[in-house]
């Protein structure tokens, strides 16, 4: 507990008056005893839950009873590593006022706890506590994980969460897998229920809610016998995918309700003959990177339909498999080079050359990462997206609108990235390296064993790098040596779910991995 106090009232009666008429005779009076002021707490919420990246407030109002001349100072007590305070409290008249916040990056899957104290002094530090003044109460937060919505969990595609797991106690859940699925995309989840994309073996593509705590089947949407259909994205209460019937002009992106799984909304983009990432989403927008030649990025609106804009890239290299990231302020696609739209008028803010480009084909995977601070990474060159390619990840400065560095290894992996690292499996290196945000060094790499080679994405945690090869899904312990904490089946795509699962889909360049196959973290 670390004590916060604070001084809002100094207003007292400092004069002392003394008697006698020299004689040296008298009786010693000490001084009175401090009168009781009794207050009553009354805060506007005592349990509150959040997600491992939210936050939420809360308010305390306390009244006290009773006078006195001497000062009046207000002392609070709490927990700052769980709450800190939202603006300055106030003290007017009896009543006296404060606002909490919760801290920023709590951690997930677990309950947290603070006692808050407010007691009133003579002075500060607090010597002389007014009688009947002393009051707390307990405040309780439950951090929960939060919903895995689309490429890499969030718009940023960092593949962070928040939460540390205690990897060699990771069990089998379940195996979900229809007859006939040829192959599928990467998930989205919230609690209670996953949502993937699938490829049947006629050709057709369904969507399919799964019971997260028992992989059952919940509701399937069937698609039809068209080209491509990409992984969903959760946006609110809605699920938004890419799909493609034809090279033209008029295809949809799929909206449905991702409770009941009936059809909502499509709206129409050009492309031909793609393939689709998962759509990057802030709030009730997405973001799709298409063109009937590739190098367009649209913007729509899910809850109406409407087109908010779109917007050309600049090096035009790239035409399907690639996802935009995106924040509260700009949307950022890679092409051949890092352009920056602004995200509600999807004017270009920035254009920044990858000098390091190198052509492989037509397709690329996944998408630009966000870092810290002016920090994006993405890899360098196309083709990743058909082949089982190994290409140099860029590291680029968007505040002096320049590259900062190209990693000396080529990497095979979808990567992560959190507190200025990034996390990336090598095939041609044969390991896993965690890169410096800063400049691209190396700061330790893990060799998984041999013949095996890195496929899928990476996630991290706060204690661990989850991560796949052809063979078996791996965690890598972050600390230390750096060892092997649990080793499970078959590798893929990986994501983790607010319930606490680690699931497991197809790998693009396929794995033997045709369904859903579940563990539980803990």
């Amino acid at each position: 507990m670390i004590r916060k106090t604070g001084a809002l009232v100094g207003a007292g009666l400092l004069a002392s008056c003394g008697g006698g008429n020299g004689s040296g005779a008298g009786t010693i009076i000490g001084p009175p005893a401090p009168p009781t002021l009794a207050i009553t707490l009354a805060p506007s919420a005592t349990t509150q839950t959040i997600t491992d990246t939210g936050s939420t407030s809360f308010s305390v109002d306390a009244t006290y009873t009773g006078t006195t001349s001497d000062p009046v100072v207000p002392e609070l007590t709490f927990d700052t590593s769980l709450l800190t305070l939202d603006g300055t409290p106030t003290l007017t008249g009896n009543r006296y006022s404060a606002r909490f916040k919760t801290v920023a990056g709590l951690s997930g899957m677990r309950t947290a706890t603070s006692n808050v104290r407010l007691r009133l002094c003579k002075e500060t530090p607090c010597v002389t506590a007014y009688p009947g003044s002393d009051q707390s109460f307990t405040y309780m937060l439950n951090i929960e994980l939060a919903d895995w919505t689309m490429l890499q969990r969030n718009a940023g595609h960092t593949g962070y969460v928040n939460a540390t797991f205690e990897a060699a106690a990771t069990q089998p859940a379940w195996t979900w897998s229809s007859g006939g699925t040829s192959f599928t995309q990467p998930v989205a989840a919230r609690k209670g229920q996953i949502f993937a994309t699938r490829s049947n073996a006629d050709g057709s593509k369904s969507v399919h809610a799964i019971n997260s705590a028992t992989g059952a089947e919940v509701w399937s949407y069937y698609i039809g016998n068209i080209y491509s259909a990409g992984g969903p994205t959760l946006v609110g209460d809605q699920l938004a995918l890419a799909s493609m019937s034809m090279s033209s002009g008029d295809n949809p992106l799929i909206v449905l309700n991702a409770t009941t799984g009936r059809y909502v909304r499509d709206m129409r983009f050009a492309s031909q003959w793609s393939n689709f990432a998962q759509l990057a989403a802030i709030g009730d927008n997405v973001y799709l990177a298409s063109g009937y030649y590739g190098n367009v990025v649209y913007g729509f609106d899910t809850t109406t339909g409407a087109a908010k804009w779109q917007a050309a890239g600049s090096a035009g290299h790239v035409w399907d498999g690639a996802t935009p990231a995106a924040d509260e302020r700009y949307v950022y696609y890679y092409s051949g080079a890092l352009d920056v739209f602004d995200r509600a008028t999807g004017a270009k803010a920035m254009s920044i050359p990858d000098p390091f480009w190198q052509w492989n084909g037509y397709s690329y995977r996944g998408g630009p990462m966000l870092g810290s601070a002016g920090h994006v990474i993405a890899y360098s060159g196309s083709g990743g997206g058909t082949y089982a390619l190994s290409l140099p990840l860029v590291d680029y400065d968007t505040v002096g609108a320049k590259v900062r560095w190209r990693s000396a290894g080529l990497y095979s992996t979808i990567p992560a990235v959190a507190r200025g690292v990034v996390y990336a499996g090598s095939t041609t290196l044969n390991r896993l390296d965690a890169i410096s945000e800063e400049d691209g060094t190396v700061r330790w790499s893990w060799t998984p064993p041999a013949g095996e080679s890195f496929i899928g994405n990476v996630i991290v945690t706060n204690g661990c790098v989850f991560l796949s090869t052809d063979r078996s899904i791996y965690a890598v312990n972050l600390n230390g040596t750096h060892e092997t904490l649990w080793k499970g089946g078959r590798g893929g795509m990986i994501a983790i779910t607010p319930d606490a699962k680690l699931v497991v889909t197809s790998d693009y360049m396929s794995t033997g991995v045709y369904g859903v196959t579940a563990y539980t973290l803990k």
